[in-house]
């Protein structure tokens, strides 16, 4: 994953729209698309806003979270599960119940204080 898709996601964990986003961080929601596309890159004084508003700055620039996905709000963690197990299957499918009991493992290994979101997609790559 890169910059812009973690910009992408953190701005989802929050719940906000790109045009939320954009006007909490004092630029255009077409400006933000472009952060998002990785056509632009926001300088300081955005990003500083976007952590003022409860972003993971150190997750967006290096892929790291700042706090453990277990310290997350359960639809972060929620969300972190989702994402895993669809980073983790790729292309392949899985039934509905199976998927639901995947995301399910996944939302309860992420509460793990050792845990993290690329330890649950290595997993569902090896067992899918």
């Amino acid at each position: 994953m890169d910059f812009c898709y973690r910009l992408s996601e953190e701005r989802k964990r929050l719940g906000l729209t790109q045009a939320a986003a954009a006007e909490i961080c004092g630029v255009s929601r077409e400006m933000w698309g472009k952060y998002e596309r990785g056509a632009a890159s926001p300088g300081c004084d955005v990003v500083a806003k976007f952590a003022a508003a409860g972003a993971d700055v150190t997750y967006i620039l290096t892929g790291r979270r700042e706090r453990p996905a277990s310290e997350l709000t359960d639809r972060a963690r929620l969300l972190a599960a989702i994402e895993a197990i669809e980073a983790g299957l790729g292309d392949k499918r899985l039934p509905p119940a199976k998927k639901a009991e995947a995301i399910l493992l996944a939302y309860e290994l992420l509460a793990e204080p050792a845990a993290s979101r690329d330890n649950v997609v290595e997993l569902i790559r090896r067992v899918a």
